[in-house]
């Protein structure tokens, strides 16, 4: 599977531009969840980041922007996203914005009653900065999952609608969290679109720390907040 854009995704942080004259990063993508898939940016707790993400066709996976490693995460820690906002990448107002796909990166790489890897579509499989031909993804390629088929690790438009406003605790498995966010949707009012493409888009997020969140407060899986829609 190639991306629907030439565009990759792009993280940009509040502040002064980059040398290039903009305060965007454009990242590699990926439509895998592993936990070596290396991190493109960091965030620090009470920081926020944009996150622009490429479009999504029926029956593709979801290209995600990330991961995102949370300065001080630890496992057993959980980390609050806040949305802020949601846009489209065209300029069209789009009030019911809202992501397919978010979460952190897996500990363990194969959910119950799912096998690891995707001989059909191997060919397809994108791992951000692990490329083809280097000696890790070969392996991360095989151990990976598609990027919608974590089951209750993963929090998203099939449970709950997380537009602005919305929050998600999310429980931390790996060191630095490693988020990820993609396939946005912008239905009409209340028309549930999350069966049909994703379209390119931005979301902006602010993400906060809980130290042994899992355990202080039992959340096990993403707890979805969702805001008015």
């Amino acid at each position: 599977m190639a991306p629907t854009l030439a565009v990759p995704p792009v993280v940009r942080f509040p502040g002064p531009p980059v040398d290039d004259g903009s305060a965007a990063r454009p990242v590699p993508g990926h439509n895998r969840w592993h936990p070596d898939i290396p991190a493109v940016a960091e965030v620090i707790t009470g920081g926020s980041v944009r996150m622009e993400c490429q479009g999504r066709e029926p029956g593709e996976d979801a290209v995600l922007c990330g991961p995102l490693v949370v300065v001080g995460a630890e496992p057993g820690d959980v980390i609050v996203v806040d949305v802020l906002g949601v846009g489209r990448s065209d300029g069209v107002y789009a009030p019911h914005g809202h992501p397919g796909v978010i979460g952190c990166a897996p500990a363990t790489l194969s959910p119950a009653g799912e096998a690891p890897g995707d001989p059909v579509a191997d060919g397809g499989i994108l791992l951000g900065r692990l490329r083809a031909g280097q000696p890790e993804f070969a392996r991360a390629a095989a151990e990976s999952v598609r990027s919608e088929a974590r089951g209750r690790e993963i929090g998203g438009c099939g449970i709950a609608r997380l537009g602005t406003s919305s929050r998600i605790l999310l429980p931390v498995h790996v060191r630095g969290a490693k988020l990820s966010v993609g396939d946005l949707h912008f239905p009409a009012g209340a028309a549930d679109d999350c069966r049909f493409e994703g379209r390119p888009g931005w979301i902006d997020l602010r993400v906060n720390l809980t130290r042994r969140g899992v355990e202080r407060f039992n959340v096990t899986g993403p707890l979805l907040m969702a805001g008015p829609m």
